[in-house]
């Protein structure tokens, strides 16, 4: 298991007074609520034995290449992190931004506003679907060597549910406002960081 540092886009609403807004964004996480998968938001209860049917490799599987179908009932959480693309034929590599994918998620393109969550979460080296605890590293090819043509997202997936205190802030981004930096941050006071979890112990 290892930490991965993520960004979570969330696309805000066009019109204030419907849908979710930067107050919204803000208190997923004052209010210790974290973010839920829309799985476990649209069921309002869930249960471990519900979880553990639910996580399987087939609907991560949906999840990732069957979204606008899927996306509204997966337990799934989808996270950008970064990639990096080998061109062959250019002999270069090339680094795709978990901060520009997140924004052109969060936004649709700059045609709304939307909220960027800073965060982390424990990343398994390996898959391990049916633990809830750990993401899937999707973006790893060593790993998962579908051809996928979202790998390039650079997409770490949770499942369930984030923690509030593993997000350490939240951005408003407004393309009307800026494209260069956002209208409203807020930094999470309660945020905890994941240096506890280091697999280092010092001698004592």
């Amino acid at each position: 298991m290892y930490i991965q540092y993520c960004v979570k886009g969330i696309a805000g609403s066009i019109n204030e007074e419907n849908g979710f807004t930067w107050q919204d964004a803000i208190d997923l996480v004052r209010n210790a609520e974290g973010i839920f998968s829309n799985w476990w938001r649209n069921r309002g209860r869930i249960s471990p034995r519900q979880i553990s049917a639910v996580l399987t490799e087939q609907n991560l599987d949906r999840h990732l290449h069957q979204y606008d179908t899927y996306g509204h009932n997966s337990p799934f959480i989808s996270l950008a992190c970064g990639a990096v693309e080998r061109h062959v034929p250019h002999r270069r590599t090339y680094v795709w931004s978990a901060i520009d994918t997140a924004l052109l998620f969060a936004t649709e393109d700059w045609s709304r506003p939307g909220a960027l969550f800073y965060l982390w979460v424990p990343t398994s080296h390996n898959k391990a679907v049916p633990l809830s605890l750990v993401a899937e590293p999707v973006r790893d090819l060593n790993i998962y060597r579908r051809w996928s043509p979202y790998q390039l997202e650079g997409e770490v997936t949770a499942k369930i549910h984030i923690p509030a205190n593993q997000i350490e802030k939240v951005e408003w981004w407004n393309g009307g406002y800026s494209k260069s930096q956002p209208q409203y941050s807020w930094t999470n006071g309660d945020y905890i960081s994941p240096s506890p979890l280091s697999n280092l112990r010092d001698l004592f």
